[in-house]
Formats: C-alpha cells, structure tokens, sequence
C-alpha cells in the first residue's frame, strides 16, 4: 500500500479559506458546506489521504467524502486537537510555574482545575486565584506529535489508470447564520411605501469562503448538536444580487448567487427580493382589560396582506422591520421597529410602531357593582383625534368568565371568548366617546 499524504492546492491551511464551496445556511446557527476537491498525479492502488482545511465547529459526526473514479475505503475522523486549557487536567498533582498579572512569579502543586479558578498547594499554605488573573503558566516537559486542528483521514483505493480524482466533501458546521431585515420606506399619502427585504448572513467561523455559491433556507429544521453561540462581528458590507427562490421539501430556499465571498467573523448583507411598491392598512390600537382606568396615546399598527395585488406573494421568512417616513421634500425619518414572525402568501402581517402624539384615548369605569353571584361594570371610552386628517381606530375589550355586553353606544365584534372589538372612524380634529356594560354571573 502507498501511502500518500495530498494537499489540494486550490486551499491554503494557513489562512483557513476555502474555494468553490457550495454553502446552504440555515436557522439555528449552522450551515451544510458541499467543497469540491481534487487530487492530482496519484499513483494506483490504495492511498491514504489527510484533511485538515475544516472550520472548527464541524459537526463531528456529519463529514462524508464522495469521488468520481475511486472509491473510499474507511474515513476516520480525529478532533483531538490541542488545547492548552485541557491539557492542564493532565498536570494535576504536578509543579507548574504560575506569573499573575502585575504580581510575582509562584509555583506549587496544581491541586485543582475549573473554569474559572486554579489552586495551588505551596509550602505552607494553598492558594486559589481567578485564571484571569494569569499572564502566563508554564508546564515542564515538552509536547510531541501535537495536532493543531481536527482532520479527517480517508484510505481510498482509485482506478488503475486515473491520474486525478475530483468529488465533493460534504459536511455539516456551526458558526453560521442569517436573518431577514426589512425597511418599509412609508410615503408621504401616508397610504403605501416602499418595503425592501434583505438578508444579513453571519460567518463566525475561523473560515473564509471564497468564490462560493451561497444560499440561504427559512424554516427551522432540528439538529441534533450543541450549537456555537453567535458572537457580535465587526464587519459589514453590501452585496448586491438577484437571488431566486425555490422549494425545499417544507422549507424554502434562496439562491443568494455565486462567486461570492465570505471571510472568517465577517456579516455580509444581501438582497432577499427586488424593493416592491406596496400598500397597508394603517389603525391606531387602544387595548385595554374590564376594570382598567387609563388615558395615553393610541399605538400605531400597519397591517401589509401578503397578497399578489399587493405586489407580494412572497414567503416572507421571520425578522426585523423597520419603518421609514418620507416627506415631500423627500426627507427621510426612522419611527420606528416590529419584529414580524414568518409570513406564508395571502397572509398579513402586523407591525406595531410605537405611540401616536396627537391620537389619545381615555378610558374610566363609570359604575362597578360586584355581588355574591354577580358582577356588573359600565365603561366609558374617548378617542380624540388631533390630526387634520380621520384615523381607523381598533378598540379592543378584553372581558374574562361568562359575560354578556349591554346597552353599547356602537356595534361590536366578538372576536373570541375574552375579547370585543369597536372599529371607529375619528373623524380630523374630533373626538368620539364609546360606552358599554358588561355583565357576569355565575353559580
């Protein structure tokens, strides 16, 4: 059996970058790699093959090698690398030499090893201190046949008569994410906007990815693996690309583009859909429970369909929108950020934007009269409209037990067990006052 050990010369181990991978990232922190590779001048027979171009939070269990002429005989993978913070268990009951920051040197029996602390027993007394606290410790001795970095070993037997072998190493990793960012640019009429959807995808890998073909899936699909906890990264940069969308079994996926790039801790932002002329619903919401008294400002909502009149149709994955007011001196103004779940085509979302200044509503218990089996309350509610304009106000009741409502100044609906709705028209620089009873009984 020769035995040789083949780098790919399209990769450099010492920055860790890859070429030519086709990456699909998901929710949840991970991302499934496909990196072409191909072997050169190999003799026949069988040949043994080292890898080590991997990122560091390889899902241990997931890589598998597929080639075009040879066939893999056995895969073993070794995540045995070295680490300094581990090897310290070793040096349990051994002398170490420890230097604190801006303190002396001090050696002693290593005692004791945790996260956070290390102890020492010295001549006459034993000593703990937080590691970091530490510059430095040195292990007496030295390390040999240190591995720096997982690596997978393969044993391949290749045909007779190839002198290359190309296939494809597919694996799985954490480090990467995305989420969907939104901007509704509203425009002036108050009435429609501009709504784009981007794509902000997060390497927090020790990897870079270089002329890859990225792509991205919405949906959220189980994996069995811790994953890493996501780390703020400093870089940030535009890409601009046309990305198509197509299904994944019950997932959709969306093809970002190719020959993109994507270095180690780097965020890149990308296009999800091109930006789309749409309209909403505007309502200011006044919610409030039975014997609540209160008078503020009324929240704002804007209510998008997701509909193919609307310009949309569109699955639009989970994430952050934020609202934008145009004026007509074209102007720019942020007012404001919802977070929207994800919306399948022919629904619609419903984003709050804060408090509206010049739309308050007040509400008082004008009468509360509770018996032994019985309870009766009148409420009255003002909505006051300072706007020179009307408003669509969305008045919602929440009453709890078996209750019926009386005598309302204005039609309702009963939207569930525990909750009515008023919709109001308010009229520009107006107000409208709203009363109603409930009542409960019981056994």
């Amino acid at each position: 059996m020769k035995h040789l050990f083949l780098i790919l010369i399209s990769f450099s181990s010492l920055t860790a970058q890859s070429l030519y991978a086709n990456i699909t990232i998901y929710k949840d922190g991970f991302a499934l790699v496909k990196q072409p590779v191909l072997w050169e001048d190999l003799e026949a027979d069988q040949s043994i093959i080292i890898w080590d171009i991997l990122p560091s939070g390889i899902i241990y269990d997931s890589p598998f090698l597929i080639l075009e002429n040879a066939k893999v005989l056995t895969q073993s993978f070794n995540q045995d690398a070295f680490r300094f913070s581990n090897k310290l268990y070793d040096y349990l009951g051994s002398r170490v030499d420890v230097k604190l920051i801006n303190e002396n040197d001090m050696s002693g029996i290593l005692i004791e090893v945790t996260d956070e602390t290390l102890t020492l027993q010295r001549r006459r007394s034993i000593i703990s201190f937080n590691r970091d606290r530490v510059a430095y410790i040195n292990l007496t001795g030295s390390f040999e046949e240190i591995q720096y970095k997982p690596t997978i070993k393969w044993t391949i037997e290749s045909k007779e008569e190839a002198d290359t072998i190309a296939g494809n190493l597919t694996y799985l990793t954490s480090g990467f994410d995305w989420e969907a960012n939104y901007r509704l640019i509203i425009e002036p009429n108050g009435i429609e906007g501009q709504f784009l959807a981007d794509a902000k995808i997060l390497n927090n890998s020790n990897m870079s990815f270089d002329k890859m073909n990225l792509s991205l899936v919405e949906g959220r699909i189980i994996l069995n693996s811790k994953n890493n906890d996501l780390l703020q990264v400093p870089n940030r940069r535009k890409v601009d690309t046309g990305p198509k969308l197509s299904d994944l079994g019950d997932y959709h996926i969306y093809s970002i583009g190719a020959d993109m790039s994507l270095a180690s801790k780097e965020t890149i932002v990308t296009r999800l859909y091109t930006p789309r002329q749409i309209k909403f619903d505007k309502t200011y919401l006044f919610e409030n429970n039975e014997r609540g008294q209160r008078e503020e400002p009324l929240s704002i909502e804007y209510k998008i369909a997701n509909t193919f009149e609307n310009n949309l149709g569109l699955p639009l994955p989970k994430g952050k929108i934020q609202l934008y007011q145009s004026s007509n001196d074209g102007s720019i103004e942020y007012v404001g950020q919802d977070m929207i779940n994800q919306i399948p085509i022919s629904n619609t979302a419903t984003i709050s934007s804060g408090k509206a200044f010049d739309v308050t509503g007040k509400r008082k218990v004008l009468n509360y009269d509770k018996q032994r089996k019985s309870e009766e309350a009148s409420i009255s509610i003002t909505i006051t409209n300072t706007l020179n304009r009307s408003v669509n106000v969305k008045l919602i009741e929440h009453i709890y037990g078996d209750w019926v409502v009386r005598n309302a100044s204005s039609n309702y609906l009963k939207v569930d067990a525990s909750t009515i709705h008023f919709p109001l028209s308010i009229s520009e620089e107006s107000s409208q006052t709203i009363t109603y009873t409930y009542r409960k009984e019981w056994k």
